[in-house]
């Protein structure tokens, strides 16, 4: 029983130990953005004719509820 139980505690500070290393490994957390990654919203992708398409379905939609 012995035996068992120091088994268990080695078992769990390793797993304790496992997961304070990759807790550790992850990127910071004030990490500054990469070139490639944009910062704006989606939206200013969207063109104003693609705006003006979505703002009609949503009010007829809204119309129909």
């Amino acid at each position: 029983m012995q035996r068992v139980r120091w088994v268990v505690v080695v078992g769990a500070l390793v797993v304790a130990l496992a997961a304070f290393y990759v807790l550790m490994r992850g990127a910071p957390v004030d990490a500054p953005r990469r070139a490639n990654e944009r910062s704006g919203p989606a939206l200013d992708d969207i063109d104003a004719k693609s705006r003006e398409a979505m703002r009609e379905l949503l009010r007829d939609a809204d119309e129909g509820s």
